[in-house]
């Protein structure tokens, strides 16, 4: 009889070690209309066409791996003169480029060979990998079994996306490796290895918080008892090194009893799918804050609405009173200061909101330096009072002042007290007390002391809810409407960022019907008198007079250039106008170099805006009139807006409306 031994294996190492499917030379071996089962990607091939479709799909998948035949076993019966059955097992071992094991498959086959054209060719061939405990006694390969099979197709299933699969005797604690297609964190020796130490080795390359959550899952002393009645079960765990993989654990085989005795584990990388998840997450926490934000903004910019309406009727209505009691110099007098009152009402409420976009946009910096406590919490007292006399309440000040000198942000303070001090006025009725206390305790933090300004109201207070969510932007427990009490709902949101930003803290206790109690604790480095003489020393410089200073103011509101004009030549100055940039950079050309003094510009104007009309100037081939002084004096008052004047070459910004206590000491620098 010829050698079927070595046909069969010459038949294995040209297909295994095959690069494609030009050079198998398979037709040397197979008949054409050759049927093959449980090889390849399909279960059953009915002729070679179908099977070398398959094989060009083997060959590619196989990568990087390099398989050898081992341990080939057969034996042979001749059925008749032209047929030959032969059957037996045979190892196929892959192994990576350094000739560590990928995986170790241990075959069974039967094969046909048929008498073609004067040679031997494999007319069927049946390959499978069942459980060898399973086959004992069973007639091969006339059947598997039932439990062979559920094997069979699990692997399957599995090794098409997990490139990790191992066997586990839940009773040995042994594990096997059935497939690997790359090097994972398994280090296991001939396939097989105890449970115990690869566990060990896993778990310490999970990241934490998934330690404990890998601990019990794959805890195998309650595995089968989990896996129950189930057909799987799964669970994503995170590496140290930021990657995710899910294992999942599938029943292989029971004992008598129906209890789990052995089970197949697989891992599969989900990092990609993890971050395209949390991705989405993310997207959507994004959207719901995005959400909130637009409604609690509609909110506001209702509250708002109604709140610049208020004051705007008061100094629309107070204007026209005062226009019909021109000689009545007390009625006008007193409709004249009611005017001033709800402008500065409006510009209290600009500059919240201007407060909020430069804290927003990360554009606030804070300023330490010698400050006087006493001086600063008075000055917000006396600052408050008349609003608390407009409603007869008492508004008080206790201090326990160890350190009269600090360094701190005092206009920032300032602010945060104002706000909390004008919340207490607004929401305590007519003869209600308001009283601050400021209490410096030592710290930790040597020469440094923490600041406890506590302020206390006995007015209509908030519910328990309502205090969780004051600090939030635009937050407002009643509307201005309802409860007729102005106020937009940003300060208190304000207030706590720049505290914060002070590495302070702020608390409240409020009760309804019995009054709120807002505690705000500031860290201070402790300083001293002799620093502050020295600090306001250095500040002081000369006053310049501005009489005869010619400034050319650019502005094209009619309004604004008288007001501007009126305010400039009480201060001496003698100003010339012009109403657009094209107009501005026309009287700097056709002037002397020191005509101009400096130059006031407004940025929103026809035909040149101030930007480009700084630029113009800048570049201007008389250097004398290139460096000329150049304020910006606007109505866009936004951090940005500073940054971009300073930019395009302006010296400094002043925001409208003028302030002439900040506009003066200004001008007076670049003088």
């Amino acid at each position: 009889m010829d050698d079927f031994k070595k046909i069969t294996e010459q038949l294995f190492k040209i297909y295994i070690n095959a690069e494609s499917v030009n050079d198998l030379g398979l037709d040397n071996y197979f008949d054409e209309n050759i049927s093959l089962i449980g090889t390849g990607k399909h279960e059953l091939f009915t002729n070679l066409h179908e099977f070398l479709e398959s094989f060009e799909f083997d060959v590619k998948r196989r990568g990087k791996i390099r398989i050898e035949v081992q341990n080939l076993h057969q034996e042979e019966e001749r059925l008749d003169d032209d047929h030959v059955f032969a059957h037996g097992t045979v190892d196929f071992i892959g192994l990576f480029k350094d000739d560590s094991i990928c995986f170790k498959m241990e075959t069974r086959f039967t094969i046909i060979y048929k008498w073609t054209n004067g040679k031997w060719l494999v007319q069927h061939l049946h390959q499978s990998t069942p459980d060898l405990e399973q086959m004992d006694g069973e007639e091969f390969p006339v059947t598997l079994g039932k439990q062979v099979e559920k094997t069979r197709q699990a692997l399957h299933a599995l090794g098409t996306a997990y490139y990790h699969i191992s066997r586990l005797n839940l009773k040995t604690k042994k594990i096997e490796l059935v497939k690997r297609s790359r090097k994972g964190d398994l280090n296991i020796k001939d396939n097989t290895a105890d449970w115990d130490p690869q566990f060990k080795i896993i778990e310490s390359i999970i990241a934490e918080p998934f330690v404990q959550k890998y601990i019990d899952f794959f805890d195998i002393q309650t595995m089968a008892a989990r896996l129950h009645n189930k057909e799987s079960m799964s669970s994503e765990f995170k590496k140290k090194n930021g990657s995710w993989f899910l294992s999942m654990v599938v029943p292989q085989s029971y004992d008598k009893n129906g209890n789990v005795t052995s089970v197949l584990f697989a891992n599969r990388d989900v990092t990609d799918e993890k971050l395209r998840e949390l991705k989405q997450e993310e997207l959507r926490e994004a959207k719901l804050k995005a959400e909130c934000a637009n409604k609690a903004k509609s909110s506001f910019l209702y509250n708002m609405s109604h709140d610049i309406r208020t004051p705007m009727n008061a100094i629309i209505g107070y204007a026209e009173l005062a226009s019909r009691h021109l000689q009545e110099t007390d009625k006008l007098g007193r409709y004249l200061e009611k005017i001033q009152i709800c402008g500065k009402e409006l510009l209290s409420m600009l500059g919240n909101v201007l407060d909020f976009a430069r804290i927003e946009n990360n554009k606030v910096e804070m300023e330490y330096i010698v400050s006087n406590v006493h001086e600063c919490l008075e000055n917000c007292v006396i600052m408050s009072q008349q609003q608390a006399e407009s409603k007869n309440q008492t508004l008080s000040l206790t201090e326990q002042i160890m350190y009269p000198y600090v360094y701190m942000d005092a206009p920032h303070l300032s602010e945060v007290c104002l706000n909390i001090i004008s919340n207490a006025i607004k929401y305590t009725n007519t003869g209600g007390t308001i009283s601050c206390n400021v209490l410096q305790e030592s710290c930790e933090k040597e020469d440094w002391c923490n600041m406890i300004i506590t302020i206390t109201d006995n007015g209509i207070g908030m519910s328990e809810e309502f205090q969780k969510r004051i600090f939030e932007t635009f937050e407002r427990e009643r509307n201005t409407t309802s409860s007729r009490i102005e106020g937009s709902g940003i300060g208190m949101g304000i207030t706590k960022k720049l505290i914060e930003l002070m590495d302070g803290t702020i608390e409240v206790k409020s009760k309804q019907g019995e009054g709120s109690t807002f505690t705000v604790t500031i860290p201070c480095r402790k300083s001293s008198k002799e620093d502050s003489l020295v600090k306001r020393n250095s500040n002081l410089s000369n006053k310049n007079c501005l009489n005869g200073v010619r400034i050319l103011l650019v502005e094209d509101n009619e309004i604004n250039t008288e007001i501007a004009t009126e305010l400039l030549t009480e201060e001496g100055c003698i100003v010339e106008t012009a109403d657009d940039g094209v107009a501005c950079v026309d009287m700097i050309e056709k002037a002397d170099a020191d005509y101009y003094k400096m130059i006031l510009m407004d940025i929103q104007m026809p035909v040149m805006n101030g930007y480009d009309a700084a630029l113009v100037i800048r570049k201007m081939k008389d250097t004398k009139k290139a460096r000329i002084p150049i304020i910006a004096m606007t109505a866009n008052a936004f951090a940005e807006d500073t940054q971009k004047a300073l930019s395009v070459g302006m010296n400094a910004h002043v925001a409208k409306p003028v302030d002439m206590n900040i506009l003066m000491p200004t001008m007076m620098k670049y003088l």
